[in-house]
């Protein structure tokens, strides 16, 4: 259609983009439509603009249609992204193509045609999803795919039928496993019986196969016997969850059912491959057959150092041998190439980055063979150094944290003295010392020893500073752990004592079933369906766990009905649940004057709507809307599987006791249990008023100018309880659902025993952690996570990968870490 300069010409000077000065960039977007590519892409490094580029070079110099271009993505975010930025680039494209050849009519007619819609863009479940609907036969039901909470409520539902969940030879099975000293609650049960069989869809393992060869293993054959359950059970509403949905659409590519997609399909671009598993794998390399007989290719983009979800079942090594399995099923050759430049941060950010990289030796095995090191551009950006604030204790923490925000969000600056660090020295002296003047004796000794900055600034977008530029990431954003308060439980309270508050967004910060107001929401909608819990308490079979927390629900309901909330007209919240329990309808006339009755059916739906009329955070609060939709979403969700489809029936009093167990069944109890949580669809769109809690899982793919990542908040010392979180020495040859799938798969076992993968996977989450901070990297945690306890003159080490351990047990620190 145009020539590549022509094209270049277009992307520099019309969409401001210089791709001529990054050559690994240009390579990447040059090449050939029949040119295989493994693109490497470190943090920061534009692999979305590559891969937008990239598809309107297809389109524009190689004259292939949209319509034979498929393009993965990881999440719906990413896929949203991808796409916004198709259209708004490709129209600036065309139109500018149009304004100049508007005398030439053959191709303005050609350029006008272009449809950046008929791209088939997503991930590769909402892919699945769409092709399959596509495709379906003439009066074929497709399948209602149901979302993983839902799944896991079907599970918990399988467990508790019959008992199962007391079984001992499921339970000891499932704990060992797992490796939890007691299994008591169905919703924990069920979350390691959905993980092997996700595993076991993933692995591409025959379940008959598995059944027969663990014959001799009663615990194992009743956990396959549950999954079997479960998988009746959906076939049964027509239903599949998103392994399943995988399954079939890979069935459907190899059986000829979607050849109208295959016999078209030409480009094959597919992103975050490094956290692919074998089935997707599969599905990637069964549509780039395709593509490549009709003279196409296919590109994967990815980061082995960004690998977060093994334990969804991700395998890395698909992307690390990623050349060799595609030479050995396509028998192509696949071209290298490293996108190296990280225009996301300052250099100092880019140099820990590396050095964290590569601190370990044994790691350097699990990555990409003779990986580059991340670079700077060749444009000067600020030069902060990276952060540390280390303290006693956790509300000591949080409260100088909370300070340093104030002056950072309310006053746009910050100035203090900082200390070059690591000085072990330092550390020594300061730990186990008591004596306040000492104390500051020792600081201000090292402080004149050490390096000085005088004065912090961050460019925030506002006049004195946005909260949402800053984002604290941590392991898990809990604010209450192991019965007591975490460090971000403290945060929230010293931030909100502030002259100015600040307002954290963390809803994940508390189980779903522990959230003052989800509990009162809930107990509501319990005090108006089974009023005095007499339905409820003829059921013997249901969990404790769930019988306590759905007690404590309705007395927060009921003392909160006491406090006789707005609005009181035309109805008052009391009055409203009293009519529901009493079933008499309001108003009590219909407007022809007749008296009105009760309905032979109510919504459970509708009455949750009412019912936040007075509740006025579930209306305004951000956190309070993500509650209200989680739990929404769980009740149109399981009446996939109600025979009354979330409704109550009044019809007779045999139908209202069964509708009413049903949604005590499916709805409150999985809640109850702790079967429900946020779901991350749900936190895509962050406030902008409110510092952003995340854990480092949901930041992958965010950047902000000030990243806080937690390195040690709760490391006293050298606990074996907490060394999966900081450093897994503990773990030897422990049995794990990954193992026990993986050996009957076509991969086979593992050559990495599960301890290094641990410490690999720990080495991975940092990384993405620390690569998250466009400015400002700040570190924070407790002085032991860094420097040991001493105690009667003796020292105890706290290994902790997140601040320079390497897992051969050395210190080998940082280079540039300053200590506020």
């Amino acid at each position: 259609m145009i020539s590549y300069n022509e094209f270049e010409d277009i992307i520099v000077n019309v969409l401001k983009r210089d791709i001529s000065s990054n050559m690994d960039q240009r390579k990447a977007i040059l090449s050939e439509p029949d040119k295989s590519l493994f693109i490497v892409a470190g943090p920061g490094s534009g692999k979305t603009t590559v891969m937008v580029l990239k598809i309107l070079k297809y389109i524009f110099v190689d004259d292939i249609d949209p319509s034979e271009i498929i393009a993965t993505t990881f999440t719906r975010k990413a896929a949203s992204e991808l796409y916004s930025r198709i259209l708004g680039w490709g129209d600036a494209v065309k139109n500018h193509l149009i304004d100049l050849n508007d005398d030439d009519f053959e191709l303005f007619g050609k350029i006008g045609r272009i449809d950046f819609n008929q791209i088939k863009i997503g991930t590769t479940d909402s892919i699945s999803e769409e092709l399959l609907r596509e495709n379906k036969k003439p009066g074929e039901n497709q399948s209602v795919v149901i979302e993983d909470f839902v799944a896991n409520s079907a599970m918990i539902k399988i467990l508790i039928e019959d008992e199962r969940y007391l079984n001992k030879d499921l339970v000891e099975y499932l704990k060992e496993l797992s490796g939890k000293q007691k299994l008591q609650e169905p919703s924990k049960m069920s979350k390691i019986l959905m993980e092997m069989k996700n595993r076991i869809y993933y692995d591409q393992v025959d379940m008959d196969e598995l059944y027969e060869k663990t014959k001799q293993n009663s615990g194992f054959r009743m956990a396959l016997d549950c999954i079997k359950e479960y998988e009746k059970t959906l076939n049964k509403r027509n239903t599949i969850d998103f392994a399943m949905l995988e399954a079939e659409f890979l069935q459907k590519l190899k059986s000829n059912e979607l050849d109208s997609f295959l016999d078209e399909v030409k480009i094959v671009l597919i992103d975050e491959y490094q956290d692919t598993n074998l089935i997707q794998e599969d599905i990637y390399f069964t549509i780039a057959e395709s593509a490549l007989k009709n003279g196409g290719s296919i590109t994967v983009v990815g980061d082995d150092d960004q690998s977060l979800y093994r334990f969804r079942g991700a395998t890395v090594d698909l992307f690390t041998n990623y050349e060799k399995r595609a030479k050995d099923r396509l028998g192509i050759d696949i071209e290298e190439i490293n996108l190296r430049t990280n225009y996301r941060s300052t250099e100092n950010i880019i140099d820990h980055c590396n050095q964290f990289a590569e601190l370990d030796g044994e790691y350097q095995k699990a990555r990409v063979k003779n990986k580059p090191k991340i670079i700077a551009p060749d444009f000067e950006k600020d030069k902060m150094p990276v952060l540390g604030l280390f303290r006693n204790n956790s509300e000591i923490l949080s409260q100088d944290l909370a300070r340093l925000i104030d002056r950072l969000v309310n006053k746009g600056e910050v100035e203090m003295p900082v200390l070059r660090v690591l000085d072990e020295e330092y550390y020594r002296k300061i730990n186990g010392e008591r004596n306040v003047a000492k104390l500051k004796e020792i600081k201000n000794e090292s402080i004149r020893a050490g390096k000085r900055i005088d004065k912090i600034r961050l460019a925030l977008d506002s006049e004195y500073g946005s909260a949402s530029d800053i984002a604290i990431l941590s392991h898990s954003p809990k604010e209450r752990q192991f019965g007591a308060q975490s460090f971000l439980y403290y945060l929230r309270k010293h931030l909100k004592k502030l002259r100015n508050p600040i307002e954290m967004f963390n809803p994940r910060g508390i189980d779903l079933q522990d959230i003052e107001v989800v509990a009162i929401f809930c107990g509501l909608m319990l005090e108006c369906i089974d009023p005095e819990s007499q339905i409820q308490n003829s059921d013997k079979t249901i969990p404790n766990l769930a019988k306590r927390n759905m007690r404590i629900w309705r007395l927060r309901a009921q003392n909160y009905i006491k406090l006789n909330p707005e609005p009181n007209e035309p109805i008052s919240l009391n009055d409203f649940v009293v009519r529901w329990q009493l079933r008499r309808p309001y108003p009590e006339t219909n407007s022809n004057g007749t008296k009105a009755k009760w309905p032979n059916t109510a919504s459970l739906m509708e009455l949750a709507y009412k019912l936040t009329t007075w509740i006025e955070e579930l209306q305004d609060d951000v956190e309070g809307i993500v509650y209200l939709e989680a739990i929404t979403k769980s009740i149109t969700q399981t009446g996939f599987f109600n025979d009354y489809h979330s409704n109550i029936s009044f019809k007779n009093p045999q139908q209202e006791r069964e509708s009413v167990l049903e949604a005590i069944w499916n709805i409150f109890i999985p809640i109850a249990s702790g079967g429900v949580s946020i779901d991350e669809s749900l936190l895509e769109t962050l406030p902008d008023d409110r510092i952003n809690v995340l854990s480092i899982h949901q930041s992958k793919g965010l950047e902000f100018p000030l990243v806080i990542v937690d390195v040690g908040s709760r490391f006293k010392n050298n606990r074996i309880n907490t060394q999966k979180w900081r450093f897994p020495k503990s773990i030897k040859d422990k049995v794990t659902i990954e193992d026990t799938i993986r050996k009957y798969s076509s991969i086979g076992e593992n050559e990495r025993n599960e301890k290094d993968k641990s410490f690999d996977d720990l080495i991975r989450l940092y990384f993405v952690a620390f690569s998250r901070a466009e400015s400002v990297l700040l570190l924070i945690g407790l002085y032991p996570s860094i420097e040991g306890i001493d105690k009667n003159n003796d020292h105890f080490d706290v290994p902790n990968i997140a601040v320079g351990w390497s897992r051969d047990e050395k210190y080998v620190g940082f280079k540039e870490i300053y200590l506020i």
